[in-house]
């Protein structure tokens, strides 16, 4: 059995970053912060050598966001509420250690998380195993390991693509989508877990636009949010064109 581990470098450079950054005050009462570049490195190659030591392998992958991002052209307010956000010290210089040391996978146009989706789904390896925090990656059938809580959970596609339609009905106030007005984790849920009950509702996608449209939306509001929601995997990017395939609900 092959295994790879697919690593999300935009979490690791962002929390190796702020934990390495110091506050300093001087005596004429000017605060100042540093970075420690040896300290930021070494840390890197501290996290990074642990998980490779935790989990047999015969790959391994980090990979990163381009500084362009297709989901803006789906949704222009995407990420927008994090204008005027400073990255931590030193992250630009951290991201440039992660490439000149370590193999790297970036793809124009995607964040870290298309190209874990992509690459955990193109079937090169029988098993591929995503570490991050981030909850999208439950959207992605694969095997994925929560840096913080040091919990590993495994997600085939029907679980991949019911975490999906939950994030398109919740939203992700993180990201800047909003999902559908007024549905939360519990009644998302509970949407997602009665369409076999309903005659008028043949899928899971079918509860979704009823759902938005009882909220006074449209269908094309729901595809909206499903895009932006939307991991890619590998059945999701045309390599000739290099495209998004943008995602339509099963028929």
């Amino acid at each position: 059995m092959t295994t790879r581990i697919l690593i999300d470098g935009d979490i690791l450079a962002y929390k190796v970053c702020w934990a390495v950054q110091q506050e300093y005050e001087w005596e004429d009462g000017v605060i100042t912060l540093a970075c420690n570049k040896s300290e930021m490195e070494s840390q890197i190659n501290t996290m990074v050598s642990n998980w490779l030591d935790k989990f047999n392998h015969d790959q391994y992958v980090v990979c990163l966001s381009d500084k362009n991002n297709f989901r803006k052209k789906i949704l222009s307010d995407y990420k927008g509420n994090r204008k005027g956000t400073r990255k931590p010290m030193g992250y630009k210089l951290c991201v440039k250690h992660i490439q000149d040391n370590y193999p790297t996978k970036l793809i124009e146009n995607l964040e870290a998380d298309d190209v874990l989706g992509i690459l955990a789904t193109d079937g090169q390896y029988d098993e591929n195993v995503i570490i991050s925090i981030d909850k999208d990656m439950k959207t992605i059938p694969c095997t994925y390991y929560n840096m913080d809580t040091k919990e590993t959970n495994t997600y085939d596609e029907d679980e991949a693509d019911y975490w999906h339609l939950r994030q398109t009905l919740e939203g992700d106030v993180t990201d800047n989508y909003k999902g559908c007005p007024g549905v939360g984790p519990v009644k998302a849920e509970k949407i997602l877990s009665e369409p076999k009950w309903d005659t008028d509702w043949d899928t899971d996608w079918d509860a979704v636009v009823a759902t938005y449209e009882k909220a006074g939306l449209t269908e094309e509001d729901a595809l909206v949010q499903a895009r932006v929601a939307k991991i890619l995997r590998h059945e999701d990017y045309d390599f000739k064109k290099q495209e998004v395939i943008l995602w339509n609900p099963k028929v």
